[in-house]
């Protein structure tokens, strides 16, 4: 079976088992908006509790900020059974898109202003806020059946190893609480895996271009499919959101480069060794000026937010579009008839050391408690309860997304969730047991190209001139390690 064999067949059967999907699993709106769902006491999704069974009564009221639409009625689903069980009422308060999200937690940090809950990007950290988030590690060794029920990989970026400890007492930028930690503490709790490092494709438009709906073997390959169907449709090849930092960054041109390089040379790479300018890495900014000389860039993609971008693609006037495994719902959601999407994990390079690499399933989303909440041992309590067996189900069907934990009962999911678990690979490789090194994507450096990827798509800059500037802030971030 040749490569290209083994990427189709393994993304059909990831697109198979998420065909019925009609919400956005990682949805958002355009603009800032505000939502609150509070739970009610009478829910067709909490099937699994009798009707006839009298909810106990509470004055607690817990709050839980969240910055997915997607998730918003997953997460209803387990509160309005909490409530059921407890009395407890937990209220969601959705605001997207993730920018304003951000700003929103960032200032109620500020302010000591948090609520008792709130999701936040997963990574060893992240949304702790300098202490403003409670520590999960004792709970976490004391319960070490709820502890195992997660996914292996599940805590690979959530739980501080030691070199995420590395990085911060390198990092001038980074904060004293942060130099301060521990090996082994966790500020979240995963609520959810999934991965990035996916091409979807329109099939309509593909089958007009005269080609097949198979994956490209490379990415040479590839760039000739955008440019035949640019030649015979009219509509360029590409889209995805030039506005957001770390969507190529992240989603695409690491891997690629782990791929072409294998690990040594890309961690040299990420920890600032080799340069860009190397032909080894020179690909990830030319890859930019190749797309956008030759048409196939969307017009417009800098000024485009992830969904306005899935938006274009839903809406034809893209052939092919950056995601992953969560986008394929937003699609749907967007009118696109399943049908006419193929998918495939992104090319590697002719001469890639590791073309056929794995894509272990990562956590993208964690659960925060506020440590100072007045609600603390509560907050606490309903966290379990949405990470436990019942709570992932309900999650997980409501949200259409896939669960952090490992479902024993695999019949109470939704059949597109199970099957799509089942087709995952779940077992650990080194990029993902390496997530230090990837994750230096977010580096001043990276911030760098991205805006200079801006200038590339929008004709002032070349390539070039984008990877001497990375290297140039690169440089100037290593020898901030020197000192």
């Amino acid at each position: 079976m040749t490569t290209s064999q083994k990427m189709l067949r393994s993304f059909a059967i990831l697109l198979s088992a998420i065909m019925v999907f009609t919400l956005a699993a990682c949805g958002g709106s355009n603009s800032s908006t505000e939502t609150n769902s509070p739970a009610a006491t009478d829910s067709s999704t909490a099937s699994a509790t009798p009707a006839e069974s009298v909810a106990p009564k509470s004055d607690i009221k817990l709050t839980m900020w969240n910055f997915k639409v997607a998730f918003d009625p997953g997460l209803k689903a387990v509160a309005d059974a909490y409530k059921l069980k407890t009395g407890v009422s937990v209220e969601t308060q959705l605001t997207t898109p993730d920018d304003a999200y951000r700003q929103k937690t960032t200032a109620a940090a500020a302010a000591n202003e948090l609520p008792d809950m709130y999701l936040y990007w997963a990574g060893a950290g992240g949304g702790a806020f300098d202490g403003r988030a409670m520590n999960w590690a004792d709970e976490l060794d004391k319960d070490k059946a709820w502890k195992d029920s997660f996914f292996p990989s599940a805590f690979n970026s959530i739980v501080i190893n030691q070199g995420n400890l590395d990085g911060w007492q390198k990092d001038e930028k980074a904060s004293q609480w942060s130099k301060e930690r521990k090996v082994g503490e966790s500020y979240g709790i995963p609520l959810d895996i999934g991965s990035f490092y996916t091409i979807y494709g329109n099939a309509k438009l593909i089958k007009e271009a005269g080609l097949p709906t198979t994956a490209p073997a490379d990415m040479e390959e590839w760039l000739a499919n955008m440019n035949t169907i640019k030649a015979k449709t009219g509509v360029p090849g590409l889209v995805f959101s030039g506005k957001t930092f770390s969507v190529y960054e992240n989603w695409m041109a690491n891997f690629q480069d782990y791929m072409k390089n294998g690990p040594e040379e890309y961690t040299k790479f990420m920890n600032r060794e080799s340069k860009m300018t190397d032909p080894a890495h020179m690909q990830i900014a030319q890859f930019i000026e190749d797309v956008t000389k030759s048409g196939n860039m969307l017009p417009g993609i800098v000024g485009l937010d992830i969904d306005p971008a899935d938006q274009a693609f839903a809406s034809g006037k893209a052939a092919y579009n950056l995601g992953g495994t969560f986008s394929f719902a937003s699609f749907s959601k967007m009118g696109m008839d399943p049908k006419d999407i193929i998918s495939f994990r992104v090319p590697a390079y002719k001469g890639s050391k590791i073309p056929d690499a794995k894509v272990t399933p990562f956590p993208l989303v964690q659960v925060v408690v506020s440590d100072k909440g007045k609600n603390k041992q509560a907050a606490i309590d309903f966290v379990k309860y949405l990470t436990s067996e019942e709570g992932m189900v309900l999650y997980a069907n409501g949200a259409f997304d896939i669960p952090a934990v490992n479902v024993k009962n695999k019949e109470a999911l939704n059949g597109a969730i199970s099957s799509m678990l089942s087709s995952m690979s779940t077992e650990s490789n080194w990029y993902s047991e390496n997530a230090g090194v990837s994750d230096k994507v977010f580096g001043p450096e990276w911030n760098k190209f991205h805006e200079m990827k801006q200038k590339i798509i929008l004709g002032a800059a070349t390539a070039k001139q984008a990877a001497e500037e990375f290297d140039k802030a690169a440089a100037a971030e290593k020898a901030k390690e020197k000192k």
